[in-house]
């Protein structure tokens, strides 16, 4: 294990006890998840810049002592994010029930970052456990969509409900609804490829759709 208080540079503060509180904190995580970390930080400040630089982030845990990605110091808990223009991301706040369409997208921005670098994202959508944070970790990769991922397919369902209106059901379950509003998805943002079958073309769409989410961009 190694021991960090920031990624590349980004305090990463914890606020479960004190909102709001920005004393430095020692977090423990593997080095090989620290230097995966660095790649997905940096992603999220190239492809949010509109909102300037990545002031902070806020985390409920890395390594944690129990089973799973957690217990092995491979996992991320992500809280709440800040950028300089005073723009926000907070899971902690519940941010992909918002009723404001925006904030909603911008949960989707982050949480397809996430999707570019971790192979397990867990969020609001998920389950109600991770209600108040996104979950991310290292295990099964390379990252792509796998229709009998329940995570997978709520993430989609519930993108394809907030950029294109689709109105599905999120409910885990790859049925020809998901199928036709996630080829329509695809297919309004340019995508060509599987990106059930290739890591590529599925971070590039995540890519993408960051890039809308950030912009409050239907596709």
């Amino acid at each position: 294990m190694i021991s960090f208080s920031t990624i590349d540079g980004t305090p990463v503060y914890y606020w479960r006890a004190n909102r709001g509180n920005t004393t430095p904190r020692t977090w423990y995580c593997t080095q090989a998840f620290y230097d995966r970390l660095v790649l997905w930080i940096r992603d999220l400040r190239g492809l949010s810049s509109g909102y300037g630089s990545v002031t902070y982030l806020v985390s409920a845990g890395f390594y944690v002592n129990k089973a799973g990605q957690h217990g092995a110091g491979t996992a991320m808990d992500l809280d709440h994010v800040r950028w300089s223009s005073g723009n926000t991301c907070s899971p902690l706040d519940r941010a992909h029930a918002s009723g404001t369409q925006s904030v909603r997208r911008r949960y989707i921005a982050v949480d397809a970052v996430c999707r570019r670098r971790f192979r397990y994202v867990l969020d609001g959508w998920y389950n109600a456990e991770h209600a108040d944070h996104i979950h991310a970790d290292f295990g099964g990769l390379p990252t792509v969509c796998q229709k009998g991922s329940a995570s997978d397919c709520k993430f989609v369902q519930s993108m394809c409900n907030n950029f294109t209106g689709s109105g599905l059901a999120v409910d885990g379950a790859w049925g020809p609804l998901t199928q036709s509003a996630f080829d329509t998805a695809k297919s309004r943002l340019g995508v060509t490829g599987d990106p059930h079958t290739s890591s590529g073309v599925w971070t590039s769409m995540m890519s993408t759709v960051a890039q809308r989410g950030f912009a409050n961009q239907a596709f």
